[in-house]
Parts: C-alpha cells; structure tokens; sequence
C-alpha cells in the first residue's frame, strides 16, 4: 500500500482549550477511514485542519511527501485533499454539469481527471447531469457534492456526516459509492458519521477520538469489543 497521508502530532487550541491534542495517523491510497467519536470530541476540527480550513497550532499535515497543512483550504484542494460538508452546498438553479464544469476547473493539471459522466456513474447518478441541482432529492444532492469533490482531482476525499437524512437504502446506495470511490479510483476516504450501521462496515479502519485524543485505532470489530470505546462513545452500538 502506498501512503499518501501522514498525520502528526495535530494540536489545535482555541485560547487555552485544546479541541484536538497530539493527534497522528496515516492514511494508504484507497483506504477507507471511519473518524467517530461523541460530539465535542474535536472531530469536525481535525478534519477541518486537514481541509485547510484551520491552521493547527502545531503538528504537520503531509499529503504525497508534501507539506498541506495551514495553507488554507484553496490550496490543500489544488494539493489534493477535497471535502464534502453536512449541510449540501449547490447552485440550485444550475445543472449538475455545469457545477461539474466549475469544480474541473480548480483541478491542476498533475491530479487525477475524470469526466462528468464517469463520475456520474460511479456514484449512480447517471441520467442527472442535465438537470437544475434544486430538482434533485436530498440523497441524490449528497451523492452530486462528492461528485464535485472528486471533479477537483483529489487523492484524499474528505466526508463529514454524508448519510445524515438518507433512509436505509440511500445509505446502503451511498456505502457502495464510496466503495468504488476509493477502490476504482485509489483515493483515500475518511468518513465522519455517527450512523454505525454505515459507518461500521464500510470503514475498513476506525479512528476513535475522545477529549481531543485519539482514544483508540483498528478494525472496526477490534474497536467494537474495546471497553474504552464502548464507555467512551459506542455503548449499546
């Protein structure tokens, strides 16, 4: 497996309270990710340090041997490090295509291309390329936001909360999207869900955070029958 994603010792302090303290891992080229912990953990920061959204306090974020943290989120996307959010973020009177159009263009030349209609297949929304975002339903919306993330070319795709509001098929639709994502186009996947049953089979490795630490690393059968995890977030899960 090629590494393509080194973490180290991220600090992030908001005054004299650290949301996140000394978190390190590293992340293979198709990798998928799962990134759980209870709410206030400093989730969203870190992922937002690797997004280049925060700069860290301390610590590096190093992405194909190449420095990409704390230079801001247009520059970790043209490094290759891409983002969904939890709420979508389209331009309703636009067509999927024409949002495709602008994501490509923030694409440099180096990073991966993939067309409009691959990208579409892909993740199964085929057939919605020529329609107005706005005419599309809430999961198929989810589904478009990765496709613009990936027209920008990433080599490491960043997912917070995708499944919320989708039923169990749309999310089942979902997991097997993101499949393909990481195994047909080798790029790293974290995923940041409080829905286990996506999140759990279709992580192949879960990073648990808890105070801003990380509490525990492995499958997520090693990190299911862990005492800490299940008093710290899982319980009855």
């Amino acid at each position: 497996m090629t590494t393509l994603l080194t973490v180290e010792g991220l600090v992030k302090k908001f005054g004299g309270v650290a949301a996140v303290n000394g978190v390190s891992f590293t992340l293979d080229a198709g990798q998928i990710l799962g990134l759980i912990g209870p709410n206030g953990s400093g989730k969203t920061t870190l992922l937002s340090m690797l997004a280049g959204t925060l700069a860290p306090t301390e610590g590096t974020v190093t992405l194909e041997g190449k420095t990409a943290s704390g230079r801001g989120a247009h520059r970790a996307a043209r490094a290759g490090i891409a983002r969904t959010f939890q709420t979508t973020r389209l331009f309703p009177t636009w067509t999927l295509r024409e949002s495709l159009r602008l994501a490509h263009g923030e694409r440099k030349d180096d990073r991966p291309f993939w067309s409009d209609e691959e990208l579409a297949a892909l993740l199964g929304i085929d057939g919605m390329l020529d329609r107005p975002c706005a005419s599309l339903t809430s999961a198929a919306q989810r589904l478009s936001m990765i496709a613009l993330a990936l027209a920008t070319g990433p080599r490491v795709l960043l997912l917070d909360e995708p499944a919320v509001g989708m039923d169990r098929d749309e999310a089942g639709a979902l997991a097997e999207a993101v499949r393909r994502v990481a195994g047909e186009l080798d790029v790293a996947v974290i995923v940041v869900d409080h829905n286990m049953k996506f999140l759990m089979p279709l992580a192949q490795t879960v990073l648990v955070v808890a105070a801003g630490k990380v509490l525990a690393t492995g499958t997520p059968e090693e990190n299911r029958s862990d005492k800490a995890v299940i008093a710290s977030y899982l319980g009855g899960a």
